[in-house]
C-alpha cells in the first residue's frame, strides 16, 4: 500500500470537515453564536462581578474603516505567519540534511 499515509490524511480531513459542518449546522438551528470566543465571555463575567474599566479601550484600539480592509489585514497577518513558520521548518530540514550529509 504505497499511499497509506495520504489516504489516512484525506479521510481525516473529510471527517474534520464533516464534524465542523454538523456542529455549525446545530449552532445555526439553535440560534446561539457558538464561535464567539473567550473575550466576550470573560468581559461578561467581569461586568457581572461589578468591575468597571479604568479607561475606554476604544480610544486606543485601531478600527479599520471597512470590513474589506479588516479582512486584508487579517490575510496579511496570516500570510506572514505562514511564511515565518515555513522558513523555520525549512531551516530545520536543511540543517538536518547538512548534518546527515557531512557524516
Amino acid at each position: 500500500m504505497k499511499y497509506k499515509f495520504e489516504i489516512i490524511l484525506v479521510i481525516a480531513v473529510i471527517a474534520f470537515i464533516g464534524i465542523f459542518l454538523c456542529t455549525d449546522a446545530q449552532m445555526k438551528t439553535s440560534g446561539e453564536e457558538g464561535w464567539g470566543g473567550s473575550d466576550g465571555v470573560g468581559s461578561e463575567m467581569l461586568e457581572a462581578q461589578g468591575y468597571e474599566p479604568w479607561i475606554e479601550n476604544s480610544d486606543y484600539t485601531f478600527t479599520p474603516p471597512s470590513g474589506e480592509i479588516e479582512s486584508c489585514l487579517f490575510a496579511l497577518q496570516a500570510s506572514f505567519g505562514g511564511l515565518l513558520i515555513g522558513w523555520i521548518f525549512g531551516s530545520w530540514v536543511t540543517e538536518r540534511r547538512l548534518k546527515k550529509n557531512s557524516n
